[in-house]
Parts: C-alpha cells; sequence; structure tokens
C-alpha cells in the first residue's frame, strides 16, 4: 500500500471514529435513560414485593392475636381495627367479626355488620350468605314483606344457599301460623338428594316436632 493510500485510509478511519464519538455523545443519554429505567424498575418492583410481604405478615400476626383472644367482644373489637388495612381479605374478616359479634350476644352490631356487607359491592358467593345470615338473625322482628322476598331470591333453583334458604322459609311459615306450608317445606327438604346431611336431618327433626309424616329415606335413591 502507497503512502497516499495509507494517509487516506489512516484519515477515513479517523472519520468514522469520530462519527462514532459524535453518535455516543449525541445518543448515550439514551442508552443511559433505558439502563437505569430497567435497573430502576427491576429495583422498584423487588421493593414492592418485599414490602407486600412485610405487610401481609404483619397483618397475619395481627390476625393470629385478634383470633387468639379469649373474650368474643375483644375479638370483634381487634379484627374491627384490622379490617380497613385487609384488602381483598376485608369482607372474609368481617364476615368472622360479626360471628364474634354473635358469640359476644351483640346481634344489633352483628346485623348491622352484614347488612353492609348484603348491600355493598361483596362478591355474590358473600353477600348472598350475609344477606342470608341477616335474616337468620333478625327472625321474626323484621319486615315480614321484606323478609320473604329475600329468602325467596336466596331460594330460587340453582341459587348456592337455596337449602338454608329453604330451612328458613320453614321458619317463617311456622313463625306466621303457616304450618301446613312449613310441613310441606321441611318434607321437600328432606328429601332433596343434594342437600347436606345436616340440612336434611333437621328438616326431619322439625317434621318430627310438627307430628308430620317423616318421608321414606329410600325415595332418595330413587331420584
Amino acid at each position: 500500500m502507497s503512502n497516499t493510500d495509507s494517509f487516506i485510509e489512516e484519515v477515513n478511519e479517523e472519520v468514522r471514529r469520530e462519527k462514532l464519538y459524535g453518535y455516543v455523545r449525541r445518543y448515550a443519554w439514551i442508552a443511559l435513560v433505558l439502563v437505569l429505567s430497567v435497573v430502576g424498575t427491576t429495583g422498584f418492583l423487588e421493593y414492592r414485593k418485599a414490602s407486600i410481604a412485610s405487610s401481609a405478615q404483619k397483618l397475619g400476626d395481627r390476625l393470629v392475636t385478634a383470633i387468639g383472644t379469649d373474650e368474643p367482644s375483644e375479638r370483634a373489637l381487634k379484627l374491627a381495627e384490622i379490617t380497613p388495612e385487609a384488602g381483598r381479605a376485608t369482607v372474609i374478616l368481617e364476615m368472622r367479626r360479626a360471628g364474634e359479634l354473635v358469640n359476644a350476644g351483640d346481634t344489633a352490631g352483628a346485623i348491622a355488620v352484614f347488612e353492609s356487607l348484603a348491600n355493598g359491592d361483596a362478591d355474590p358467593i358473600y353477600a348472598d350468605m350475609a344477606r342470608l345470615k341477616l335474616w337468620m338473625l333478625r327472625g321474626g322482628s323484621g319486615n315480614p314483606v321484606e323478609r320473604a322476598l329475600a329468602l325467596t331470591e336466596l331460594a330460587a333453583p340453582g341459587a348456592l344457599y337455596r337449602p338454608l334458604a329453604l330451612e328458613q322459609q320453614g321458619l317463617a311459615a311456622l313463625t306466621a301460623g303457616e304450618e301446613g306450608k312449613a310441613v310441606e317445606i321441611f318434607s321437600d327438604l328432606s328429601q332433596d338428594s343434594e342437600i347436606t346431611d345436616g340440612v336434611r336431618n333437621r328438616a326431619m327433626q322439625m317434621l318430627l316436632a310438627l307430628g308430620a309424616e317423616i318421608p321414606d329415606a329410600s325415595s332418595l335413591f330413587l331420584k
């Protein structure tokens, strides 16, 4: 290679180097931002995971302490203090709190909790359970028309708590002096092959108490 060619090659190499440095100076900040963004995002996610895990552990510890309290009224009070921080578990804690209020003899307080859950935005599986519990606690003291309407909806075919709602309908019929209707409900309930043994046994006990005929249990296997 001649000196001229060598000189030209060196000049070209220098030009390429200058262009490269120019690109680096011009666009290096973009690469730096991208790197910092990736590192920052990863760090933030790790921080969030650690923060969530720590919060969940603290919440769990407080829940264990609350449930371990001796008196139902104290358990209900401690659960009420935890509830605002429970997030998605709020509904479950509120259901438990209502149960503790019942155990403490605070029926009015439990009714208020169940009513709030039934009329809130809880998932239907919890809202319907709260609604059923609400009317179970109110018994005959609530509005009979509202009670009948609520139990009819809860006892609709395919409803999740249909057997329990039917049982409450039978008790409501007895309260209203409609013994024949109550016998019919408990008789049908005792022959339902899809209910639990507990509900069936209670239905049969009600039929015995009313002096009604007990359906043949063998009919359950023919359906």
